[in-house]
């Protein structure tokens, strides 16, 4: 019985490796290649603007000389912690604090219980198309940006040519100045919180729900 030559066994055994070295190559580009778009949105929009923190401990100002942020930054001194106790000794620390507290509150638990129940009824649905098209509607909001929200809340209360304002006009009566009092806002801010926030939730909890 014949054997083939050690060289012949050890060449082929190389390219055996190669190859499986290549195909993990491509395999792992090809990975690389569909991370990459989240890894570079997520590094732009959430780890970069951290840099801003530092404004935090400096008296930041503009230098007209060269008046872009990188060099006012550079250039303005540090404080330490006097912009937090110029903070905390004003009259509005505790109004600031109080309404991020609240503010976060409400969030927490209405956007557990307003798309745990969404869920749910949706779920329950027997029409199927009818729950794709429900988790379509309440999922687009979320895929927005808070300019463009902004821009479909000012259609509704802009004081000349929002749809409530003029529905008030043809009903005869007096027109609100969504933009001079403050008592509705703490609602219009929690509905536009949740309307853009719970369509995510909700096909979340309803992916948990069905398996």
């Amino acid at each position: 019985m014949e054997y083939p030559p050690a060289e012949s066994v050890a060449v082929k055994k190389r390219e055996r490796f190669s190859s499986i070295r290549s195909g993990k190559r491509r395999k792992t580009l090809a990975l690389l290649s569909m991370v990459a778009p989240a890894a570079i949105w997520l590094f732009l929009l959430r780890y970069l603007p951290m840099g801003g923190i530092i404004l935090a401990f400096k008296n930041y100002k503009v230098y007209p000389s060269n008046p872009t942020f990188v060099n006012n930054l550079i250039h303005s001194k540090w404080t330490g912690f006097d912009n937090f106790k110029f903070l905390f000794m004003t009259d509005d620390a505790w109004i600031m604090i109080r309404n991020t507290l609240a503010y976060n509150m409400t969030f927490i638990i209405l956007g557990l219980v307003i798309p745990v129940t969404f869920a749910i009824m949706m779920n329950e649905l027997t029409r199927k198309h009818a729950a794709k098209f429900y988790q379509t509607l309440m999922f687009f909001p979320y895929f927005l940006s808070w300019v463009v929200v902004s821009y479909f809340l000012n259609a509704f209360i802009d004081p000349q040519y929002g749809l409530i304002p003029m529905a008030q006009k043809a009903a005869g009566e007096a027109v609100t100045s969504w933009y001079t009092t403050t008592k509705p806002w703490p609602y219009i801010l929690v509905f536009a919180k949740l309307w853009k926030d719970v369509g995510y939730s909700t096909v979340l909890y309803l992916a948990a729900i069905t398996g």
